[in-house]
């Protein structure tokens, strides 16, 4: 058995660093992995997948400490709060080029800001100097 059979009997002092609840390492990567689980449905809702998905970098970045590397937990809260953050972005993106080029919630973007600011929305990007092409 070479080195890396080694890795994973239970008794190895990898698996038990990896899962020590009292080590505040590990529960900060394990907190970085349910955010970052958790941040990619939430994308669809109200765009806090972004935030939850940059807070699992964060932490995941923080539960590093002084170690020489991630713990596994650590590293899927990467890779989870990434997809989360970059999945946000493009449905928020997704959203605002629905808004603008779909005259049905165009409209409804018009009616909304004219209630609450009096103006409507392509008023005010006609003050800006911006024309737009559904117009």
């Amino acid at each position: 058995m070479g080195d890396g059979d080694n890795q994973y009997f239970y008794n190895n002092y990898n698996y038990n660093k990896a899962h020590n609840e009292l080590d505040k390492h590990v529960n900060l990567a394990t907190l970085s992995l349910v955010l970052g689980l958790i941040s990619i449905p939430f994308c669809f809702f109200m765009y806090t997948g972004i935030i939850l998905g940059g807070i699992a970098v964060v932490m995941a970045i923080l539960s590093k400490g002084t170690a020489e590397r991630f713990l596994p937990q650590a590293k899927k809260g990467i890779v989870y709060g990434t997809i989360g953050v970059v999945l946000g972005y493009g449905v928020l993106i997704s959203s605002i080029h629905n808004i603008m080029t779909d005259p049905s919630y165009r409209q409804q973007l018009n009616q909304f800001s004219e209630q609450y600011y009096g103006e409507s929305v392509d008023d005010m990007l006609k003050e800006l100097g911006v024309q737009l092409e559904s117009q």
